[in-house]
């Protein structure tokens, strides 16, 4: 009698797990591999630096904004209260982007949240540490330390990962 209960109920189970895609998978590095942004980012599109303070270092090929930093580039925006530019050689182009001291990244509907962010624009990667905290829809997702590889809109979380997965919390008909 429990026999022939317990048999639906795994083949259902099975199923549901084998159609249902995960929302994020693990990683051949160890880490939780997640859907990040909406599409691919334009890295070659220009960069719009907003900030209270500008000091420019020429000896260095640098720019450090400070205050209420706003970073913008195509469908991505960085905010933090510290990022240095570092420029190309021949000072044709932006290499490197560094922001740290609390930030925010946001890339279409998602954001992302930790203590320093490193933006390399030739390798087209965002590696973001400290207590990273990226919020998906209804899911949230922590962990050390975050790589988002901006040309196919996914990101790596490693370190200690942890997940809180919300279920649908919308009130049914006769609910109060």
């Amino acid at each position: 009698m429990i026999r022939s209960f317990i048999v639906p109920i795994v083949f259902a189970l099975a199923t549901t797990l084998i159609v249902t895609p995960p929302l994020f998978a693990q990683d051949a590095e160890g880490g939780t591999s997640i859907a990040f942004g909406d599409r691919k980012q334009d890295t070659d599109a220009p960069i719009e630096v907003t900030s209270a303070q500008l000091a420019v270092d020429e000896a260095s090929n640098s720019a450090l904004f400070t205050g209420d930093v706003v970073v913008v580039q195509d469908t991505m925006t960085i905010y933090a209260p510290w990022v240095k530019v570092f420029y190309n050689e021949d000072q044709s182009g932006i290499s490197f982007v560094k922001a740290k001291d609390g930030v925010t990244l946001i890339q279409g509907e998602e954001a992302a949240e930790g203590e320093t962010a490193d933006y390399d624009l030739e390798k087209e990667i965002i590696i973001m540490n400290g207590d990273v905290l990226v919020t998906q829809k209804l899911s949230a997702i922590a962990s050390d330390k975050m790589t988002v590889h901006l040309d196919d809109g996914t990101a790596l979380m490693t370190g200690r990962v942890k997940s809180l997965l919300r279920t649908n919390t919308a009130k049914k008909d006769g609910d109060e």
